[in-house]
């Protein structure tokens, strides 16, 4: 309440249900949107908040039984408990909703698992346990300077900073450019958050960006392709924490179950 005015935040109707139902409803403190669905109301914060949790019968006679328990009120987004969070990936069972620019783009990312065919260039395995599924772009598919793009999930804002987390690969001495985007939802603007151009080693690598944006937003992984077929990019075990990143020796994210000469180059 602001000023002496209600801010509808969620409402539910009858729903004849006998079992308990829980709901997360998320309050963002800045001030009201023009438009959008009810539920995505935003309350002011420039005064004392109060909650109320109102029910409304239908008339005299009809007012049926409404119960609440168990509320908690946490400072940050809502989350979602059920299932991996929008954006990470080992890629494993599928790509988890990223999909392929197909517009403007002039190759693609592949799904692939064991090594790719080109010698002298892409790994030989993952980076999850070495022998299970990444991303990469095929340089003998592609032509010098054609670009693969993919696009995550679509992700929701956050006032705070954001952590994204990613393995990539780009060894060949004709590697291209590996670079990753920030595309805005409500004005599809896109903004360079990371970029590596050439080889950069014969193992899996991890990058670490740190990142801000408060609505709802997509994460674009770009790779261009090199002069020769030497070319190939790959990424894999993608996750999104919140900021800022912090290099933490006990990652949680195993590394390749091989050794670092695991790619190591043949003669």
């Amino acid at each position: 309440m602001a000023s002496g005015r209600w801010t509808t935040h969620w409402c539910c109707t009858s729903t004849m249900r006998t079992t308990w139902l829980r709901r997360r409803s998320g309050v963002s403190l800045k001030p009201p949107e023009k438009s959008g669905p009810r539920w995505k109301s935003h309350i002011p914060s420039l005064w004392p908040q109060r909650v109320v949790f109102v029910s409304i019968c239908r008339n005299f006679w009809d007012c049926g039984l409404v119960a609440i328990d168990d509320i908690t009120v946490i400072v940050g987004d809502c989350q979602i408990t059920r299932g991996p969070l929008p954006g990470q990936c080992n890629f494993e069972t599928g790509d988890c909703g990223y999909i392929q620019e197909k517009k403007t783009d002039s190759g693609d990312w592949l799904r692939m698992r064991g090594q790719t065919p080109t010698s002298y260039t892409g790994p030989r395995g993952d980076h999850t346990t070495g022998v299970g599924h990444f991303l990469y772009i095929e340089a003998s598919l592609m032509r010098p300077g054609d670009t693969a793009r993919m696009l995550s999930p679509v992700l929701r804002g956050s006032t705070e900073q954001q952590c994204l987390i990613f393995y990539y690969h780009m060894y060949g001495s004709g590697t291209g450019i590996l670079s990753v985007l920030l595309r805005r939802n409500d004005s599809g603007h896109k903004a360079l958050l990371w970029r590596h151009r050439g080889e950069q080693s014969i193992s899996w690598m991890r990058a670490m960006v740190d990142y801000k944006c408060d609505c709802r937003h997509q994460i674009v992984f770009e790779a261009i392709r090199g002069p020769s077929i030497r070319s190939d990019i790959a990424i894999d075990d993608i996750v999104f924490t919140k900021g800022p990143c912090t290099a933490d020796p006990s990652d949680n994210i195993p590394y390749s179950g091989f050794s670092e000469n695991f790619n190591e180059i043949e003669y």
